[in-house]
């Protein structure tokens, strides 16, 4: 392996997540928290204050705060990181962003204050008042990946940790940076950049309700009971499918077909091989070897 890998957390990214989520409307319908979260959140802002939010989102749909966020030597809470933030030069600014490759604003000044100015906003009415058990076990996750990577392939915890993501090395890949997150779950979500990837992973930060089934086990047992998840599995089986070849060979929509493959990988159903480039699946049989373990502990 040509590169590391390392996992963070601070409650800044999750504070980026949470906004991300609610505001990219996309993916509300795979998001576990749901439209009824949307609809919650949306009530403690004014009509002018959501309508600046989603021109934001927008304008600016290719910008992400996770490489500042990475990049911040100090105190990474709300508060600290934005503070931080803000105290940026220009050129600083740009100096963050060309260390990535990325393709930056040409007001990238301006960008930064307007999203400063949301993030604030977005703190003040929702982040702040979250369950604060939310970033402790958040942080607890990174904690306990962290010790899996001292005596463990870090492929390995690659994979466990996303699901079953697998990325292959490229030829300019440095460093892979893995990010727990809880308001976006059960998606995974990766930044390539030229030497840098950042992977956002789901993780139950919550335990379930006396009695109730672990989400992780709800996710299983639902990918599992849809006829057309199945027969996209019995395709996988033994061998890899691009997204294009499954489509066809299941002769449904594309977004019909996303929507599945969701379903599939937050259940840890499907492998996924990434090469920066190219995205193939496969089937993964971990998660069905442990399916009748993981219910009879259940219902015991």
């Amino acid at each position: 392996m040509d590169y590391t890998v390392e996992v963070d957390f601070a409650p800044m990214y999750e504070c980026f997540t949470s906004l991300t989520a609610f505001l990219y409307k996309q993916n509300h319908n795979a998001l576990e928290s749901g439209k009824a979260w949307v609809k919650e959140v949306q009530k403690r802002f004014t009509a002018a204050q959501l309508q600046n939010m989603q021109e934001f989102s927008k304008e600016n749909a290719d910008f992400t705060l996770t490489p500042y966020i990475w990049s911040c030597p100090g105190d990474r809470s709300v508060d600290g990181f934005l503070n931080w933030f803000d105290g940026l030069s220009p050129g600083e600014l740009f100096e963050t962003a060309a260390r990535f490759g990325s393709t930056v604003s040409s007001n990238l000044a301006g960008l930064r204050s307007r999203t400063s100015d949301i993030l604030r906003e977005w703190n003040e009415r929702y982040f702040g008042g979250i369950d604060p058990a939310i970033l402790k076990g958040l942080s607890r996750e990174a904690e306990s990946r962290r010790a899996e990577l001292s005596g463990t392939n870090a492929m390995e915890v690659y994979e466990r940790a996303t699901q079953g993501m697998r990325l292959y090395p490229g030829e300019s890949l440095k460093q892979i940076i893995l990010i727990p997150h809880y308001h976006a779950r059960p998606l995974v979500t990766t930044s390539l950049y030229d030497e840098f990837v950042f992977t956002s992973y789901a993780y139950d930060a919550l335990p379930p309700e006396e009695g109730r089934p672990a989400p992780a086990l709800l996710r299983l047992t639902r990918a599992l009971s849809d006829e057309t998840r199945l027969f996209i599995l019995r395709l996988l089986a033994g061998k890899q499918l691009s997204f294009t070849e499954i489509v066809r060979q299941v002769g449904l929509s594309k977004s019909t077909i996303h929507y599945h493959l969701i379903a599939l990988r937050s259940a840890g159903l499907v492998i996924v091989h990434s090469t920066g480039k190219s995205t193939s699946y496969s089937l993964r049989l971990d998660a069905l070897n442990d399916l009748p373990k993981r219910i009879a502990d259940y219902l015991e």
